[in-house]
């Protein structure tokens, strides 16, 4: 584990591949829109089926207008939709109404980078979450911790571990790629921060469109080269301009952070479902990349990242999400109210907390393991050549199957699974919540559970057992906390941070030692962190009679 600040790998801001990028941009946007045309035009190679493609996307996006507007769409959304179906009913020329519809996509996912912008909110952000996670710096604490150096304030509670130094030895080879676990909307930010702290360039990502409804997310990212994901807009010129335009940056060398789930967990779980489409991008990037600079082509690196928190400020609405069977939708297009609420109050103020960073093994987009050279092995350790493995692909009929990706994604949660940190707060919800569920009369409609403290100390020990078993078969990670072994100090920390920063604790400790659980819904979402390893299995067996 590292607390250290790297150096930069490139300290010239105007040499960094997203620099570069938006120095050229128009010439960027203009192969975005000719790769999606080109592609477009192959698969509509007849035009009264082109006409027919796009009045169903008129149609959806008018239909979008009227039953689902947000306050950042374009103001002129409808004009254009209508302008263009009635051009579509009117038979305009084709490839003309294509391209419109391919440049306003463009235009709607471009991204926007400023050096002094990133630099001002680089130091801003460093700043807010040295006050955040070390607090005392506002006056409240005990007197002899109150203004710690600030150098020191971050390094004690910003945990960065993992393959640190062959990720910056690849970030000099080739192309990196965050995939990192997804469970709030400050994880782009946090990642930003890690990977500066580690000497990286500034990355590249795709933020939901309905982060720019607020604005204080809308300031923070429209200087940053975050392109915009619009997730209710289904057709296909859509979906397709979204691939290559995020295609593109990657082969022009920008290192990236996109999340392989596609959406935040509303569970808290690890995400155990890849989205395929997502993890093509890379691999089609690589694909190109070959062909065009043929085997000492620029490489692209897939770096899994799992960020844990005592508190996800979500958490209460994600989990309610599921609760209530709302929309995805309707979570999506309200991404900061708890997070508004919860800012005003004093918890934030008075209360410290911690994040854990841990980076896996960097794999090619073959699903390969790569070392600190950038070379490839495969799964019995044999060193294996990636360009003569495209130039296998080529021979077959399909030069992308799933079969090829699937592995990848497989790997990919197989080492979320690995580096996942067991935290105190996640283990005493574990631990509380399944001890909750062998009471007889259970349910989640329950309000208010009690648990004896002798009980509950019985029930950590016997998972505290199983997880440093997996721990020591290195199937998980244990904190500083879990490895001091002490279960007492065990149950008061993850006490004491579990749900930090929320109005209503989930899990209380109250008279003679006794917990209470107030908040069994999100209980259950810090659970859910640890499910995957099957050490529930020793509450069925030791705690049901």
């Amino acid at each position: 584990m590292t607390h250290q600040q790297f150096a930069p790998i490139e300290s010239k801001a105007e040499n960094w591949p997203i620099t570069r990028l938006h120095k050229n941009q128009k010439s960027f946007l203009e192969e975005v829109v000719y790769r999606s045309f080109t592609s477009l035009r192959l698969r509509y190679p007849i035009d009264a089926d082109l006409y027919r493609m796009l009045a169903q996307t008129a149609s959806r996006e008018l239909a979008r207008i009227t039953s689902d507007p947000w306050a950042c769409d374009p103001k002129d959304d409808s004009a254009f939709w209508e302008a263009m179906e009635c051009a579509i009913k009117n038979k305009m020329g084709a490839n003309e109404l294509l391209k419109n519809v391919i440049e306003r996509y463009v235009g709607e996912m471009r991204s926007h980078f400023s050096v002094s912008h990133y630099q001002i909110m680089a130091k801003s952000v460093h700043h807010i979450f040295i006050n955040l996670l070390k607090p005392n710096c506002f006056g409240f604490g005990p007197k002899e911790k109150r203004w710690t150096l600030r150098c020191k304030r971050l390094q004690e509670k910003f945990h960065i571990a993992g393959e640190i130094d062959i990720v910056r030895a690849l970030a000099k080879k080739g192309t990196i790629v965050i995939v990192p676990t997804h469970t709030s909307h400050w994880d782009s930010v946090i990642i930003g921060l890690a990977m500066k702290r580690l000497g990286l360039s500034p990355l590249s990502w795709g933020a939901g469109l309905n982060l720019f409804n607020n604005r204080f997310f809308r300031y923070l990212f429209s200087q940053l080269g975050t392109y915009k994901i619009d997730r209710r807009k289904k057709n296909i010129p859509y979906l397709l301009t979204q691939k290559y335009y995020t295609c593109l940056t990657l082969e022009w060398g920008c290192h990236t952070l996109f999340y392989p789930s596609g959406t935040r967990s509303r569970s808290g779980a690890i995400e155990s479902d890849l989205k395929l489409g997502l993890l093509g991008t890379p691999f089609e990037a690589q694909e190109n990349n070959f062909q065009k600079q043929g085997a000492y082509a620029r490489k692209l690196f897939i770096i899994p990242v799992v960020l844990n928190y005592h508190c996800v400020l979500e958490a209460q609405q994600l989990i309610r999400t599921l609760a209530d069977k709302e929309t995805a939708m309707d979570s999506e297009s309200k991404p900061c109210c708890c997070v508004t609420k919860l800012l005003l109050g004093r918890n934030i103020l008075c209360k410290g907390s911690e994040i854990f960073i841990n980076i896996g093994t960097p794999l090619d987009v073959m699903g390969n393991r790569v070392d600190i050279e950038a070379r490839s092995y495969d799964a019995q350790g044999k060193e294996v050549n990636l360009y003569e493995q495209f130039l296998k692909l080529n021979t077959t009929i399909s030069k992308r199957p799933d079969s090829y990706i699937k592995p990848l994604s497989h790997k990919i949660v197989e080492i979320y699974y690995r580096i996942n940190s067991v935290l105190s707060s996640h283990l005493v919800a574990f631990v509380a919540y399944e001890l909750a569920k062998t009471i007889e009369g259970f349910s989640m409609q329950l309000e208010k559970i009690t648990l004896k403290r002798e009980d509950f100390m019985v029930a950590l020990s016997k998972a505290y057992k199983a997880f440093y078993i997996l721990y020591k078969e290195k199937k998980i990670n244990f904190t500083a906390v879990l490895l001091n072994g002490q279960l007492s100090t065990i149950a008061t920390d993850g006490l004491a941070k579990l749900g930090i920063y929320h109005a209503k604790p989930p899990l209380v400790s109250v008279k003679e030692g006794n917990l209470l659980i107030q908040d069994l819904w999100t209980l259950w979402y810090y659970h859910n962190r640890l499910i995957g390893y099957e050490v529930e299995k020793i509450f069925n067996i030791a705690f049901r009679d």
